[in-house]
């Protein structure tokens, strides 16, 4: 995000992002079994590649172009989504709990920190950066406490747990 709280810059994260906050990603994306993101992430985003499956919660079919193979798209409220991933995913160890990533936007975020589906939230602000769909990070991070905060260059990386 930006300095000012905005999610976008040009109507993308990509504007806000840097290399650093880019590696953080790939970090938590190596830890987890699977990536959930909104629709309109997936318009906006470069999502036509990842390394672990892809599920996009849409109420309008999404084009990735060329086709992402690990892509699946669901059209359904995000607690039937939840419930579709834990009785149907099958985890990479049968034992362990599913690593679900979310890469959302502010709107499905909100949604799930609403209904208390996240456990650990982490954020990048780009300290130098300012753009738009601004958010509060007081009222996001408020049902969360403070982990640990990095500053790294022009980022300052959060990482929250639910309270």
């Amino acid at each position: 995000m930006g300095n000012d709280g905005s999610t976008t810059a040009n109507n993308s994260s990509i504007g806000l992002s840097t290399d650093e906050d880019r590696l953080r990603f790939q970090q938590l994306r190596s830890k987890s079994d699977l990536i959930l993101i909104g629709g309109n992430t997936a318009r906006r985003e470069p999502y036509k590649r990842t390394l672990i499956p892809l599920y996009i919660l849409t109420h309008a079919k999404v084009r990735l172009q060329p086709k992402n193979q690990l892509a699946k798209q669901f059209s359904m409220s995000i607690t039937e989504l939840f419930s579709e991933i834990s009785n149907n995913f099958p985890p990479t160890d049968s034992t362990s709990p599913i690593n679900l990533l979310v890469e959302a936007g502010p709107i499905l975020l909100k949604q799930m920190i609403e209904l208390s589906l996240i456990d650990h939230l982490y954020l990048t602000k780009n300290i130098e950066k300012d753009g738009e769909n601004k958010i509060s990070v007081q009222e996001l991070t408020a049902p969360f406490k403070l982990l640990s905060s990095e500053k790294v260059g022009t980022c300052e990386f959060m990482h929250y747990q639910k309270l």
